[in-house]
């Protein structure tokens, strides 16, 4: 596998899904998740989702860290977790789209 790479991100208490998404306990929905994975790790071509496990609610103004390893056949593994803590909140596989 080639080097892993890591950026931390939020969705902000202010953005529209906020107000949209269970109003009384707000969470991100995980199409805005991928969303941001697909726009962070920008790889070269495009990709489409070939697995993804939603493990743990993402909360609105919370860090996550993204983590990601390309792999042979330019499939990308990902994981998203707090800062500070070892169990993800997500964990899912990308492929290039043929």
């Amino acid at each position: 596998m080639n080097a892993s790479h890591a950026h931390v991100f939020n969705i902000p208490t202010t953005h529209p899904t906020a107000a949209l998404h269970f109003p009384d306990l707000p969470v991100v929905p995980g199409a805005l998740l991928l969303d941001e994975t697909f726009a962070i790790i920008g790889a070269a071509g495009p990709l489409r989702v070939q697995a993804v496990k939603f493990l743990s609610p993402v909360r609105h103004g919370e860090n996550i860290a993204l983590s990601w390893r390309e792999g042979g056949g330019g499939i990308i593994s990902f994981e998203m977790c707090r800062p500070g803590e070892a169990v993800p909140v997500l964990t899912g596989t990308l492929e290039p789209v043929a």
